[in-house]
Order: C-alpha cells, then sequence, then structure tokens
C-alpha cells in the first residue's frame, strides 16, 4: 500500500510539472463581446426658480422710493402639471415658464425664465459678484432621489479656487448667494455638476448702479461647451448695450460674427480672439436692431450675451437712469429637433437666426401658424407674436430662436425654448478581469 502511495504521488507530482511547464495547453477564459444598447432615460419634471428676492431682504425705509423691496409686482407662473418646489415649481409638461415684473426697488424689472429638466453637467453663463450686484443661485432637484451638486466658478483670472458642495432632497431646492463665496468677480461662470439624475440650476442676476435699479433677470443654462454656438436676440435700438461673454475650459480661438437681417455686419477686431483656459472674456457688440452672433472656435466654448436697456428716473436726482436687463444664452447649431416655449405675459416677438437658410415657422399646439418667414442663409428676423399667455409654441429646424419681452417703462427679458424629446444614451456592457486580493503586492 506504501508503495502504491508513492507511485500515485509520482505520478502527479509529473503531471503538475508538465501542466506548468506549458506542454499541456491551458485555454484562457473566453471573452464575451461587449454588449452595446440604448437606454431611455425616465422623464422628469420640468423645474423653475420660484420669484426674485432682494439680496439684502426687503427693508421698508418709510419711503417707497427708498425702500429696497416693492409693492408693485405680479408673478406668472405656467405649465400644466404643476406642483411646488421650494420657493420655485415643478411641472410636468413639455413647457413651461415664470415671468415677474417688479415696478420699483432695488431689484426693478422684468424677470422670466424657462423651466428646465434636470441634467448632471450644465453651465450658466452671466451673474456678478462686484459692488452693487448680486448673484443668487437656485437649484432645484425636480427627481425622487437626493442629489449632490458641486458648484465650480470661472472669472476673468481663470478658474476659482473656491467652489461649494450642496445636496438637495428629491422635490426640494437650495439657493447659494454667490457673493458670500466669491465675492468682487464682475464677471462669471458657473458650472453646477450633481449626481444622479441631475439638478435645474438658474442664477438671479440683480444689479443696481448707486441708488439707482440696473436690472434683474434670471440666468439660465445655455449649449454644452461647443466649438459653434449661436447667440439671437441681441438687437435693442441705439439706446441699448449688449456684451458678450464667453470662456472656453481649456482654451480656444474663436471667431466672432454679427449677423442682421441683411446679413454680416462689420465688427473688427473680433476674429481669433484668444481665450486663455478658463479665462471670463467679455466683448462690446456693436449697436444694432435685430442681429444675433455667431461664434466659431477651435476647441469648445460657452457663451451668452447680456442686453442692458435704459429709461428716466421720473421722480429721482436730474440726468439719473435706471437700466433693465436680459440675458441670452447660446444655442447649439448641430440639431434640427424640435423645440418648445410657453408664452407668458408681455411677449411681443419672436427673433431668429439661420446659418443655413430655409423657411422658420412657428406653431401653437393645434399647428396653426403664429409667425412665419422665409430666411436666407446668415441672416435674422424679428416677427411679432401675439398669443395668449400659456399657448406652447413651437418650431423645427436648424433655426436659433427666442421669445423676446418688453414692458413699460423700458423692462425687457426673453424666454429660450427646449428641446422637447427625451434622448436615448449608449451604455456598453463588458467583461473586466478579475484582481483578486493582494494583486500587484
Amino acid at each position: 500500500m506504501i508503495r502504491r502511495l508513492v507511485v500515485l504521488g509520482a505520478a502527479a507530482a509529473a503531471i503538475v510539472a508538465v501542466v506548468a511547464s506549458g506542454r499541456i495547453p491551458v485555454d484562457p477564459p473566453v471573452d464575451a463581446a461587449p454588449y452595446a444598447g440604448e437606454v431611455t432615460p425616465a422623464v422628469q419634471p420640468l423645474a423653475c426658480p420660484g420669484p426674485v428676492e432682494v439680496p439684502v431682504g426687503e427693508i421698508d425705509a418709510g419711503d417707497p422710493d427708498l425702500g429696497s423691496g416693492s409693492s408693485d409686482k405680479t408673478y406668472q407662473a405656467l405649465g400644466d402639471g404643476r406642483s411646488d418646489a421650494g420657493a420655485g415649481f415643478l411641472a410636468r409638461a413639455d413647457a413651461a415658464a415664470s415671468v415677474e415684473r417688479i415696478g420699483s426697488g432695488d431689484v426693478a424689472g422684468l424677470a422670466a425664465a424657462t423651466c428646465l429638466a434636470p441634467v448632471r453637467d450644465q453651465w450658466l453663463v452671466g451673474g456678478s459678484t462686484s459692488l452693487g450686484s448680486s448673484a443668487r443661485l437656485v437649484l432645484t432637484n425636480p427627481t425622487d432621489a437626493s442629489t449632490e451638486a458641486t458648484v465650480t466658478f470661472y472669472g476673468a483670472l481663470g478658474p476659482l479656487e473656491e467652489r461649494s458642495v450642496v445636496s438637495i432632497a428629491p422635490g426640494g431646492q437650495q439657493d447659494l448667494l454667490l457673493e458670500g463665496t466669491v465675492a468682487e468677480v464682475p464677471a462669471l461662470v458657473v458650472r453646477v455638476s450633481a449626481t444622479g439624475a441631475g439638478v435645474v440650476a438658474h442664477l438671479q442676476d440683480s444689479r443696481l448702479d448707486g441708488f439707482q435699479p440696473a436690472g434683474t433677470d434670471w440666468v439660465g443654462r445655455g449649449a454644452a461647451p461647443a466649438t459653434a454656438l449661436v447667440v439671437p436676440g441681441v438687437g435693442a435700438g441705439a439706446d441699448a448695450t449688449t456684451t458678450l461673454r464667453l470662456m472656453a475650459p481649456e482654451g480656444a480661438t474663436a471667431d466672432l460674427t454679427l449677423v442682421g437681417d441683411d446679413g454680416p455686419v462689420d465688427w473688427g477686431g473680433v476674429s481669433s480672439l484668444q481665450l486663455d483656459p478658463g479665462v471670463v472674456t467679455e466683448v462690446e457688440v456693436p449697436q444694432i436692431d435685430s442681429g444675433a452672433i455667431e461664434i466659431h472656435a477651435d476647441a469648445p466654448v460657452v457663451a451668452a450675451a447680456m442686453r442692458s436697456v435704459p429709461r428716466p428716473v421720473t421722480d429721482g436726482p436730474a440726468g439719473a437712469v435706471e437700466r433693465d436687463l436680459a440675458w441670452m444664452p447660446a444655442q447649439a447649431v448641430d440639431g434640427a429637433e424640435a423645440r418648445s416655449v410657453v408664452a407668458t405675459d408681455h411677449v411681443v416677438a419672436v427673433t431668429v437666426h439661420t446659418a443655413s437658410g430655409g423657411r422658420f415657422t412657428l406653431t401653437d399646439a393645434s399647428g396653426a401658424v403664429v409667425a412665419q418667414q422665409a430666411m436666407a442663409a446668415h441672416t435674422t428676423a424679428t416677427l411679432p407674436v401675439a398669443v395668449a399667455a400659456g399657448t406652447v409654441l413651437t418650431a423645427e429646424g436648424r433655426f436659433a430662436w427666442s421669445l423676446e419681452l418688453e414692458d413699460d417703462p423700458g423692462f425687457v427679458a426673453t424666454l429660450v425654448p427646449r428641446a422637447t424629446g427625451v434622448e436615448t444614451a449608449t451604455v456598453e456592457v463588458g467583461q473586466v478581469p478579475y484582481v483578486g486580493p493582494g494583486a500587484g503586492s
């Protein structure tokens, strides 16, 4: 028996030696081909920030002309299936919006916001925290799960070291006064990155010029960083001023073209504009009645334009001027999908730009034509719009467009359409080799 065990032990040792020496091949594991499929995310409600707030709180000075607040206010929220979310609201609809008219006080003006669906990464180009300015960031979570948002900032010197991390409960809202985090930044770009299904970000930009209000508006997210962008609706007549704000996360060389109703307009000194990485750059735009800005860059950029409109002070120091402002985020030019917006009070026109030409047609929910015009390539148009508040307006094709809002005395705002389709995401699933404990030690 002992002899038999010795023989068997020797045979086993020989087999191990042969396998180890490679004489008996060992089949490697079979790698399955990765699976690639399309995933359609669940449709989430749209979110709007709610009413404008006075940054310092509403102070009653005993004189209605000196108080920071105002009793002359109207607020309108539009969109089907609305529900509260903090001070704002959610809407289960293709389009929703809010508009607020504040007739006096520190934040006098017309402030409009397009309600948006949540995303995980978004850029807001606009706002200031310099003396007399306030930037209030409002983050709304319309989903059924908690999310965490990381907010990073960019200014004229590049990316700022300060950042904020905010947790937002399901269906909840959080706001931040950015002057408490990044003070004395005259030109801001804000990036919001969130977990889960994402958040909706809006930025309240409110300004004072001494004791005179200089405008309030909501800055909404624009197009993601891209090499071709358009900012429509920059024209506003001889008294208005328009400033274009750009930032290239990795740096870029950009060419800017100002386009009017009859084609390109002379704008010297803006070809081959050098944008350093993360540095916010502002460019004054020539005065034009109706126009748009085409941006072409060799690396992705984000952009928006601010239009500032003056009005005389009826009860104040001689020569004093009040202003209102409107922010116009850049739009991508690479898609022809349908985009919609809900008309609010104070809508007077639609501003349109096309790079390739075609017939722009704006319709209501029944398919009736609200505005229409044949356009040549690289032109703009301003078309009057007269519809009831709550009317959902839609246009298709390669056009950049927005609704213009106006009211006396010299109040302005814009509403930007949103793509109503749900984008599918490509997901690839494959095998990854297992690395056991202690591997590499």
